[in-house]
Parts: C-alpha cells; sequence; structure tokens
C-alpha cells in the first residue's frame, strides 16, 4: 500500500505542478480486489454539477502534444499509430519525459484476452470475441509500419535492449493503453465570432478529433448503469463533472459507452453483471454457406448484390430482446432464390422481398442458431455451476469473466432459436368482395414488411 500511495502522491503533485486541479472531495483507491485497479473515490459527498477536476491540453499525450511529432513525420502514419510511437518514445525517454509520473500510474499488466494462453482462449470459443482479438495483425502491423521508424531513429528511442522483441512487448503495453485509455478527444473549432467573419457560403468547421491520453480522466472505472460523471472537451482544458450527487465512500463512474460483455472483456479485461447491452453474433459467413450451395451458380452474383446494398453484414446483431432480426431474414430469402427468380424479380423488376419470416427461412435459421449454440464449449448447466465458484486468482477470474461472456450470449441465442420454433405461418383469411380485398383493415394494401437492407 506504502508504494501505491507513493505513486498516487507523485502523480497528483505532478497534476498541479502543470496547471491542473483535483477537487478535495475525491481521491485515488485502489479496486483491485474487485479486479478493476485503480478507481476514483469520493471522499465527501459532492453536488450535482460540480467539476471534479480540471486537466490543462498540453498535459494531454498525443501527437500535439508529444515534440516527436517536431522530429519524425507522423502525418503518413494512419489509425492509433501516431499516438502508439510518441507514446513508446515517451517512455523510451524515462525520466526526462513530460508524462514520466504518468507512466509510472499506468499498469504493466493486463487482463484483456489479447494476453491470455491459448489454453484460456479455448473457454471464449463460440463467442464474438476470438475473431476480434487481433493479435497477430497488431504485431504484424507494429513491423510494417512503426518498427522502420523506430530502428531508422536509435537515437530518439534510448533502451538498452533495442532489439525487436523488446520493442514489442512495450508496444503491446502501449496499444493496450490505448485501447482501454484513451478518448477522442473532440478539439472544439472556431469561436462563433470569427465564424460571423466567414463568408456566408463556408460551411461552419466541424470539430476536430484527436485521440489522446488524459491523465486522472482515465482513472475512472466503468460500471453499466452507474455513471455518475462526464467528461467535457473545452478549448484550454478538459473538466470531469459530477452529472448527479454522490455519496462519500461512493466510487465515481465514467461511462465507456453500451457495451456488451464481450467488447468489455476484449477491451478492458472485465465484465459488468447484469448486463442489458449484451448481444450475440451470427457471422455474414454462416448464413451464406447455409442458405446457397457452392454449385450455385447464382452465388457469387446474389452475394455481390447484397453487399453493394450493405445488407450482407459481417456479423448480424441478436439483441437480448430475442427479436429475430429482419436483416437476417430478407438476406436469406435473396441467397435462397433460384437465380433466375433473382434475376427478373430483383435485379430488373426491383421487387425486394418481404422480411417477413417463411418456414423455409425458419428452417434455416433454426439451423444456424442451433449450430452456433453447438460452437460453446460447455453447456447451460454446466456454466451456471461454474458461476458459483468465486475466483480467487487471476487465471480463475479469466475464466470466470469467459463463462460470463459465452453465458450471456447463448442466453440470447436460446431466446431468438425458441421464438423461430414457435413461430408458424399465418393462416389464411377468406377473402372479401369476390376476392380482390386484402389487406389488414378496409381500404388498406397489403403489408409487405420493413426493407432496412435496401440502399437509402
Amino acid at each position: 500500500m506504502a508504494e501505491f500511495d507513493k505513486v498516487n502522491a507523485s502523480f497528483l503533485g505532478w497534476l498541479e505542478t502543470n496547471g491542473a486541479t483535483v477537487s478535495s472531495s475525491i481521491s485515488l483507491q485502489d479496486y483491485s480486489a474487485e479486479g478493476a485497479g485503480r478507481g476514483v473515490v469520493a471522499t465527501a459527498d459532492i453536488a450535482k454539477d460540480q467539476e471534479l477536476f480540471s486537466i490543462p491540453r498540453p498535459l494531454l499525450l498525443s501527437p500535439l502534444t508529444s515534440d516527436l511529432s517536431q522530429k519524425i513525420d507522423l502525418t503518413h502514419l494512419e489509425g492509433w499509430n501516431p499516438l502508439l510511437l510518441c507514446m513508446i518514445y515517451e517512455h523510451c525517454r524515462g525520466s526526462a519525459s513530460q508524462w514520466s509520473p504518468y507512466f509510472d500510474i499506468l499498469p504493466l499488466e493486463f487482463s484483456t484476452p489479447m494476453f491470455w494462453t491459448q489454453e484460456e482462449l479455448k473457454e471464449l470459443t463460440g463467442t464474438g470475441i476470438v475473431d476480434k482479438i487481433g493479435r497477430e495483425d497488431a504485431e504484424e502491423a507494429f513491423k510494417e509500419n512503426l518498427w522502420p521508424l523506430i530502428e531508422g531513429h536509435p537515437e530518439l528511442f534510448p533502451v538498452t535492449d533495442k532489439n525487436q522483441a523488446a520493442f514489442m512487448k512495450i508496444f503491446h503495453r502501449m496499444g493496450s493503453l490505448v485501447m482501454a485509455y484513451a478518448f477522442h478527444d473532440s478539439i472544439p473549432g472556431k469561436d462563433e465570432d470569427e465564424d460571423m467573419d466567414e463568408d456566408d457560403d463556408e460551411e461552419e468547421e466541424e470539430e476536430k478529433v484527436n485521440v489522446s491520453m488524459v491523465p486522472m480522466a482515465d482513472m475512472l472505472n466503468h460500471k453499466t448503469g452507474f455513471n455518475n460523471a462526464r467528461l467535457f472537451h473545452e478549448k484550454d482544458c478538459l473538466r470531469m463533472v459530477s452529472i448527479k450527487a454522490i455519496k462519500a465512500g461512493q466510487q465515481i463512474y465514467n461511462t465507456y459507452g453500451d457495451l456488451c460483455n464481450a467488447d468489455l472483456l476484449r477491451k478492458y479485461g472485465f465484465v459488468d453483471v447484469p448486463n442489458p447491452f449484451n448481444i450475440a453474433e451470427i457471422s455474414g459467413e454462416s448464413l451464406v454457406a447455409k442458405c446457397v450451395s457452392e454449385n450455385d451458380k447464382g452465388k457469387d452474383q446474389k452475394v455481390e448484390f447484397l453487399l453493394e446494398q450493405d445488407a450482407l453484414e459481417d456479423y448480424f446483431i441478436l439483441e437480448s430482446d430475442g427479436e429475430i432480426p429482419e436483416e437476417i431474414i430478407g438476406c436469406a430469402k435473396i441467397l435462397m432464390m433460384p437465380i433466375e427468380e433473382f434475376e427478373t424479380s430483383v435485379l430488373k423488376g426491383k421487387k425486394i422481398p418481404s422480411t417477413k419470416l417463411t418456414t423455409e427461412v425458419q428452417k434455416v435459421l433454426r439451423e444456424i442458431l442451433e449450430a452456433k449454440l453447438a460452437e460453446y464449449p460447455s453447456s447451460s448447466k454446466d456454466d451456471k455451476q461454474l458461476l458459483k465458484q468465486v475466483p480467487e486468482t487471476e487465471e480463475a477470474r479469466r475464466k470466470h469473466n469467459a463463462v460470463i461472456v459465452r453465458s450471456g450470449e447463448r442466453e440470447i441465442v436460446q431466446s431468438v432459436l425458441d421464438k423461430v420454433k414457435k413461430w408458424r405461418p399465418p393462416v389464411p383469411v377468406a377473402a372479401s368482395n369476390g376476392g380482390k380485398q386484402k389487406g389488414g383493415a378496409k381500404g388498406a394494401p397489403p403489408s409487405k414488411g420493413k426493407k432496412p437492407y435496401q440502399k437509402k
């Protein structure tokens, strides 16, 4: 605890020295026993709309504030790469870096699946995490984009071990910090008075977004449904403000967004129970494979059409309400069409099928959902027993979190499957007025269903 307090004091002193303000009603607290690391706690009652802390923009760590951008051209780098290279540079500078006390308080190890063993990853089989971890892709991107710059400027990256493997470890730490701690900093544009001087036909300047590390703001944890603070991006500083009254002793939470447990675990290394934002995913690839045979001569044409219409997704989302996604139904109908009907009705006739369920689509969806359930490495009964165990080690906590993710997904898949199984085709209603009147109300046209997969 002494070391914990020492690092906290150094960090808070650094903030104050560099113009930040921190309310006397908050402090940093150790929540590692809850698997959350550091967090921020209220040490006194806090009213709504009270400033908790203010961080001047020069303290943000980004390509705009690190002097690396003056020594290397970063403009050709995309995505997170400019920030990652700046963080590697500042880390290598050690105590000479302006952000040295900040790096000291950031974690060295992470609970995200990026760092799990292959045996631990097996527990996530069938979930929406495994295909999105991307460790190999990240390492290839490092070798292609960042390593040539590091290797070509050894004077800027002064570390004892200069081999690629050593820098890869630093890269993984920085990448995980950006994933879990960085903010999209919306930089305010011109003042209204300045805009008045512009020509009337010139569009108003949009806010520029810069991915940045924001000291102190990233100390706040997330808990679904407990958000009680919000970060405001202002011209000269970023301010964290309470959005409701907070009692002394309560943890102060920012929100990371309405995220399912799969995303929380993949990005941040924890899960929430309960989590109303849980989802499950059905791959577009599995839908195509089930609806179209390999020797179907119209397969490529139908798939290309659906891709052009932004209809065929990499993953279709199943939500916690258990509803059957209309997008899947619409895609399945087109994929199952004989090529002659597809060309005549859809391509030439511009007649898009409705998204109402049919017996043919019901059969396909049932098979897809049952196959999805079979992907999970355990049964619902087994997982319920596992969740009764209290994890006491990091390894046990990882397995526990994996079970929570797959249990939540399985429950959603099962609820959608139950609806698919219960569905029955509507009973035909005897036509009146000579069989010409159709539709649910007098004079109403027949319902054609929604067509969300058409281009807007």
